[in-house]
């Protein structure tokens, strides 16, 4: 028994750095665009709305893909190989996009990496739940959501702003391509199929076919429903921030490019960290515990750096600090609706929430930002963060508690049991 537990764990673990990789990589690809923006726009001609338009352009081909393909993968059941095309597709669109010419065609490319790079998301999350330990759902959660901000906002910026400005800012789009090909090709070998049919999850398992009756059952689940509200006002939070700092940072406070890396190599780690530290002690405190503090201290971090933007060692100890309020992301966005649904719908439940998101929040923010910025200053972009991080702040408190420590101590003390958990 022991041995088979052992087993197990070593494949529990070695997948989910695997998918730790693949999650940061689909984040790298979508934000080097916009590190490289200061390059792209020089060259290509392009002011502050149609950057807006680049951003936006890839959020709707996202939220589109990720909910039509995962619920595809859902009733058909091949993780793995969807996993795997899906991969290769956004590798090549990466490459891509270090070969074009103009406005027209960098929208296409970005629509493309849109297509492939959404379903990838919610398959990446709904296989590492399926392979999860109850009591670690949370840490394992919080770790493969943690690679975007690692990956994507902080390695990032330093290696394709680096590669930019040592040779050209498409050779950094090439470099993206090669390790997603890489990954493919070890999931081919490595990865199981996974099992959605067996026990584990907070609600009552279904039969292995699914019917069209309970996916639609899917989308009348209050957390799924507050989940896609909540995901609206954040991802226009999380892409209008993470889009216009770094213009503001080399528009307004005027920062060299190795202090503009920096404090976005900071903004990573910061991210990282909180994303994988909240959901970790979601696991044994409860993950409406976390997200109610977390979302409120979101609301601070865009008025922080309008505040303190001309104090480096300031803002970046601010920024570092107040990043806390990405860190319950992987809850609403992932975790908890996954875990409101049986579990052979967890792809679609995590898809609905991140479509009505990039669909609503990550279309408009941008393209608002864009015209506020071109129309006023740099400074509406983050007064606009901070205000829509004020209406999913109040959201979160919707949501009804799913964590399995808190779930099953609420059964015994209804049913008059007293357990430990």
């Amino acid at each position: 028994m022991s041995n088979k537990n052992q087993s197990f764990f070593r494949y529990e673990n070695s997948l989910l750095i695997i998918l730790f990789l693949i999650f940061g990589l689909v984040f790298m690809d979508r934000l080097s665009i916009i590190y490289l923006f200061p390059f792209v726009a020089e060259e290509l001609k392009l002011n502050n709305t149609q950057m807006g338009m680049i951003v936006g352009a890839t959020s709707i081909a996202w939220g589109i893909s990720t909910l039509l393909f995962a619920s595809v993968s859902d009733f058909i059941g091949k993780k793995k190989l969807t996993l795997i095309i899906f991969i290769l597709g956004f590798s090549i669109a990466t490459f891509t996009s270090g070969l074009v010419g103009g406005l027209g065609s960098l929208i296409l490319v970005r629509l493309l990496m849109g297509v492939t790079e959404g379903p990838v998301i919610p398959l990446v999350q709904s296989t590492m739940m399926a392979e999860s330990t109850p009591k670690r759902r949370g840490l394992n959660l919080g770790l493969i959501q943690g690679s975007g901000p690692l990956l994507g906002n902080a390695i990032a910026p330093v290696l394709v702003v680096g590669i930019a400005a040592a040779s050209n800012w498409r050779y950094s789009f090439f470099a993206l391509a090669i390790p997603g090909i890489i990954l493919a090709v070890v999931l081919i070998f490595y990865m199981k199929e996974p099992n959605f049919n067996v026990g584990g999850s907070t609600t009552k398992d279904i039969k292995a076919k699914p019917t069209f009756q309970e996916y639609k059952s899917v989308f009348k689940t209050r957390n799924v429903w507050v989940g896609m509200l909540m995901a609206i006002f954040y991802m226009m939070y999380l892409l209008v921030f993470t889009a216009f700092m770094p213009l503001f940072l080399s528009g307004v406070s005027k920062y060299s490019d190795a202090q503009y890396g920096a404090i976005l190599g900071i903004l990573g780690i910061g991210m990282f960290f909180w994303q994988f530290l909240l959901p970790f002690l979601s696991d044994k405190l409860g993950r409406k515990t976390i997200i109610v503090p977390a979302t409120f201290i979101a609301i601070l971090l865009p008025i922080t750096v309008a505040g303190f933007h001309t104090n480096f060692a300031m803002l970046a100890i601010s920024i570092f600090i107040l990043s806390l309020g990405f860190g319950a992301q992987p809850l609403y966005l992932a975790i908890i609706p996954s875990e409101s649904v049986p579990r052979v719908f967890a792809a679609t439940a995590i898809a609905a929430v991140v479509l009505t998101g990039e669909i609503i929040g990550g279309t408009a923010g941008p393209v608002i930002a864009g015209i506020l910025a071109d129309k006023f200053t740099l400074y509406s972009p983050l007064w606009l963060a901070s205000g829509t991080a004020v209406v999913f702040f109040l959201l979160s408190f919707l949501l009804k508690e799913t964590a399995p420590v808190k779930v099953l101590r609420d059964i015994s003390e209804d049913s008059g049991i007293t357990t430990s958990v």
